[in-house]
């Protein structure tokens, strides 16, 4: 009974603070991007019988993330050679 109190009060509160996002209008996508997505996924879809792109964008966000990791590394390490006190 305490908890139910409880989460019921929770649930005001959140509805109270959320009350000015659910009195904006409804928000829905221009048709012409909906139409240029879906002859996008057609094109990727032909395309993805040929070649493997679903592996080749793998491939490509792990090089990314790998290069990104290497510069993070890089900027660290030049950060750290900058103070000459610190190291």
């Amino acid at each position: 009974m305490i908890t139910g109190s409880f989460f019921t009060l929770m649930y005001y509160i959140l509805y109270g603070i959320t009350s000015p996002i659910r009195l904006l209008p409804d928000v829905s996508l221009p048709v012409g991007f909906t139409n240029a997505m879906t002859t996008a996924s057609g094109f990727y879809s032909s395309v993805n019988a040929i070649l493997p792109l679903d592996t080749i964008l793998i491939l490509l966000a792990i090089y990314v993330a790998i290069e990104a990791a290497y510069l993070s590394y890089k900027l660290i390490m030049w950060l750290i050679k900058r103070f000459p006190t610190q190291s």
